[in-house]
């Protein structure tokens, strides 16, 4: 593959990604390769290598003798992705507290405060995004990068299994309460409740009367 062919390539695999992210592909959908080369205008190499590259992420799996499809997590693949989260995220909380900066916590708060705008008033990708956006913006402070990069991944990879979850108006209601607390957690420097609100929101799903 030329130097040219890679950088197209990885370009298919980013917008494929985001695609999956933002919701635009559903789990479960189906993802033949002559769709992804009319959708991306790639060729057929490119959109066999975005597929191979997000299987390897586990974003999409590869179903023997029919092909690619979004993956959607079981509740048990779902349990252990969250424990793993919480392994990684309740110590960071402190690191995050310790490390923002004025710009770091104004940042965060503008997200929290964009994903509520949202609400009911923007489409679900359109949410998606401004989701991303508040979790990345919260994890931003960690000097770790490696750290805050595993953080992101480890949500991203959960990102399908919401999507059940976040056609419920409330379900959304209640993350937007969540951001909002967690930035004011974030600029009282209050790490306590800042872990357990990411307790709180990282195991929502699990119960959500």
């Amino acid at each position: 593959m030329s130097k040219s062919d890679t950088i197209v390539s990885a370009d298919v695999t980013e917008r494929l990604r985001n695609d999956i992210l933002l919701g635009a592909l559903r789990p479960g959908e189906w993802l033949r390769q002559i769709d992804l080369q009319d959708r991306y205008k790639c060729t057929r190499a490119s959109a066999r290598s975005a597929l191979a590259t997000l299987a390897a992420g586990q974003m999409v799996e590869h179903v023997p003798n029919r092909g690619f499809r979004v993956v959607q997590p079981s509740a048990e693949v779902r349990a252990e992705i969250t424990e793993v989260r919480l392994l990684l995220e309740l110590p960071a909380a402190e690191a995050i507290i310790a490390t923002a900066t004025a710009q770091d916590v104004a940042r965060i708060q503008e997200a929290a405060e964009a994903f509520d705008a949202g609400v009911d008033q923007v489409t679900y990708p359109e949410m998606r995004a401004l989701n991303h956006a508040f979790h990345r913006a919260l994890v931003a402070p960690l000097a770790n990068g490696l750290l805050a990069d595993t953080i992101n991944d480890l949500r991203e990879r959960d990102l399908p299994g919401d999507w059940s979850s976040w056609s419920v108006g409330a379900n959304v209601r209640r993350s937007s309460q969540d951001h909002l607390d967690m930035a004011r957690a974030v600029a009282s420097r209050d790490v306590e409740a800042l872990r357990q609100l990411i307790r709180q929101h990282l195991t929502r799903w699990q119960d959500p009367s």
